[in-house]
């Protein structure tokens, strides 16, 4: 949620608060009966998983003691450097209310920094921790020197967050290299915000998620900014999501997020056929709605 939007918004919030999204596909737990891919989608059912690394967090603070930046990353750094994700927070939320999912994506060998900034439409404090996870490769005292790829960089966020990422990336000097909005706000509320984003401005793919049910960033909003993205996309809608599906533990969001991070920041084929090659695997995931990609390519053709 953006700055505002509490009083722009209050009576959808109640009502979206009142939902309670079902134990259903929302929840990341198949309800389908019966065999058959269309059914169970092997993709996201692999990145719906627990990665295989156990994680570790750590705080950050600044030089006053107080808490800057929240560290998600994989207990064993040896082996492959690990790409970074950048995370941008909804509107009054802090790291913790999306722990889960950043668990989850250390799990799968990213290094995670999540700002606890609670108003992140600016962009500024996601690539600010972007620039400080790069500073602690350099960092001969750090746990992570020498063991990050500093040139494969995702910003993903939530609502407010969503905006976020995007001027971050903008605003980034090819440092952001691919970034995921979930739950990306109206323009109309960017506007009334007063923190407009300019997709026309993007150098690098993106990935743009929401919910059937989000009442407060609905997916006709999100569509408008997929029509004006000239980058390589793709765009889904998540049936039976509301605006709080993303918490936790991400819900049914962290299968396809997931996939999407390893198809951009480590060419694997695998997580890329979830969205290139002639069948792509979320246009026939039955979980899923009104998917659209363009100008994407698998790894082997980059």
């Amino acid at each position: 949620m953006l700055r505002g939007i509490g009083v722009i918004l209050t009576s959808a919030l109640i009502g979206v608060v009142a939902l309670q999204c079902p134990a259903s596909a929302a929840s990341g737990a198949s309800t389908a009966a019966g065999p058959g891919e269309a059914l169970n989608p092997p993709i996201e059912a692999k990145y719906l998983a627990t990665g295989p690394d156990t994680v570790r967090t750590q705080t950050v603070n600044d030089s006053a003691g107080k808490a800057i930046y929240q560290l998600y990353y994989p207990a064993d750094l040896a082996g492959a450097r690990h790409p970074i994700v950048t995370w941008g927070n909804g509107t009054g939320a802090v790291p913790g209310v999306y722990d889960g999912l950043l668990r989850h994506l250390a799990s799968w060998g990213y290094a995670v920094v999540a700002t606890t900034d609670t108003t992140t439409g600016t962009g500024t404090t996601i690539l600010n921790g972007a620039r400080y996870l790069v500073e602690r490769d350099d960092d001969p005292a750090s746990v992570f020197h020498d063991r990050l790829d500093t040139h494969q960089i995702a910003a993903v966020g939530h609502s407010q967050g969503a905006s976020g990422v995007i001027n971050a990336a903008t605003r980034s000097d090819g440092l952001i290299t691919t970034v995921v909005p979930l739950g990306l706000p109206a323009r109309w509320v960017q506007e009334k915000a007063q923190l407009p984003i300019d997709v026309t401005k993007l150098r690098v793919p993106i990935l743009y998620l929401g919910g059937s049910l989000d009442v407060i960033t609905p997916p006709a909003g999100i569509l408008d900014y997929y029509n004006e993205t000239s980058q390589p996309s793709g765009y889904a809608i998540l049936r039976l999501a509301d605006h709080f599906t993303e918490m936790g533990n991400g819900g049914r969001f962290r299968g396809y997020l997931t996939a999407w991070l390893d198809y951009q920041l480590r060419g694997d084929p695998h997580g890329a056929s979830a969205f290139v090659g002639p069948s792509p695997e979320i246009n026939t995931n039955l979980f899923w709605q009104d998917q659209r990609e363009k100008h994407l390519s698998s790894p082997s053709d980059d």
